[in-house]
């Protein structure tokens, strides 16, 4: 990083602290020889089932092998559709169609940028059989308008909160109030890894019995040689977990700097007339990204990079219009496509100084013809 260049996402900085703790683990875990989901993914697990305050963690791979695994473990194939929005990362595609399932995309809410649950109903067929909900940007969905619309059409909730690790509705986490919930440890993420990782959360000991058979071989462990199920490799390994480890501790912390931060930002939003995105009511955001709609938004990151400020989008292209999925039915996704025209992510992270905020809105203020 250059000296007057302010990063999307300094990492460096977000990371300083674990750097000297993380290096005598790395050396441990190297001169013990036992590279793959052994102690520290055990350690892990326990961590995260006591935080999240759920029964039963797995750690896998990746928060896209979390989805594929989670959707296999509730046994949906075979052309079943779920429920979902478009304006999110492909991997939440991604994971129903490799599954032989159908993702139908439903349209968000303009103001919170969540599913719309007062649209569900228009997209149900007698083949829906799930519903997958992204806790978007760090901001919770309304669960329970949708935890009582999958009762009454017997539907399972897949919780994808990748980027709402500890967000919550009601008083309760984001990740319990469905059948099975999948997190990211993407290292950008509020608990994110030094490569990559993901886990699966549930309630249910039969679904963490066939997750763990799905994500290692087919088979619970090593010991047991008859595989069971067709299952494949997704297993994190233990300098992963290790890091993870230590990170999770600090992650209710720096997310109580993530709302401060938001604070400011909703302060300035305000004060300048920039149209942002607002929490779902009795909600708590995990603030994974601020984002917020301009009119012109090439134009103002053109202005931002001239001034060594990083941004980014999320997301320019809803999936339903990705070549991948051309033949998807695109009918009824309006407000996705004018956000994905009109959205920008400001830098925003714990550890992001007051003169760089300051900065970042300046050059706004300077520009206020573009938002």
């Amino acid at each position: 990083m250059t000296k007057n260049k302010i990063d999307f996402v300094d990492l460096g900085v977000i990371n300083k602290k674990y750097k000297a703790k993380y290096f005598n683990l790395i050396k441990k875990i190297y001169d013990g020889s036992t590279f793959i989901k052994s102690k520290y993914n055990s350690i892990l697990e326990k961590q995260i089932c006591k935080i999240f305050k759920c029964k039963y963690s797995l750690c896998v791979n990746s928060g896209t092998d979390a989805l594929i695994i989670a959707i296999k473990s509730l046994g949906l194939g075979n052309g079943d559709e779920i429920l979902t929005t478009s304006n999110t990362w492909i991997s939440s595609a991604y994971a129903i169609s490799l599954n032989n399932c159908k993702p139908v995309f439903v349209d968000i809410s303009e103001k919170y940028l969540q599913i719309d649950e007062s649209l569900l109903k228009k997209k149900l067929t007698k083949k829906t059989k799930a519903i997958m909900v992204t806790h978007l940007y760090g901001n919770p969905s309304k669960m329970d308008y949708i935890c009582n619309f999958a009762k009454k059409y017997k539907l399972f909730i897949i919780e994808d909160i990748a980027q709402s690790q500890l967000a919550s509705y009601k008083n309760k986490f984001v990740g319990n109030f469905g059948d099975i919930a999948c997190m990211s440890f993407y290292p950008s993420k509020n608990i994110g890894a030094v490569g990559d990782g993901g886990a699966i959360i549930c309630n249910s000991k039969k679904l963490i019995h066939k997750a763990t058979n799905f994500a290692n071989y087919g088979s619970t462990n090593f010991k047991d040689k008859d595989h069971k199920i067709v299952g494949f490799n997704s297993r994190m390994d233990e300098f992963q977990a290790a890091f993870l480890n230590l990170k999770i501790k600090d992650l209710k912390k720096n997310n109580h700097i993530r709302r401060k931060l938001a604070k400011i930002y909703d302060k300035k939003c305000d004060t300048l007339g920039i149209k942002r995105i607002h929490v779902t009511p009795q909600a708590d955001s995990a603030y994974y990204v601020y984002p917020i709609i301009v009119k012109k938004r090439n134009l103002l990151m053109k202005e931002f990079k001239k001034n060594g400020i990083s941004s980014q989008i999320h997301y320019e292209i809803p999936i339903h219009l990705q070549t991948a999925y051309k033949n998807t039915n695109k009918k009824g996704l309006k407000i996705t496509e004018q956000v994905s025209k009109n959205i920008l992510s400001l830098p925003f992270y714990p550890g992001i100084k007051k003169k760089q905020i300051e900065r970042i809105f300046k050059v706004i203020q300077k520009n206020k013809k573009l938002i």
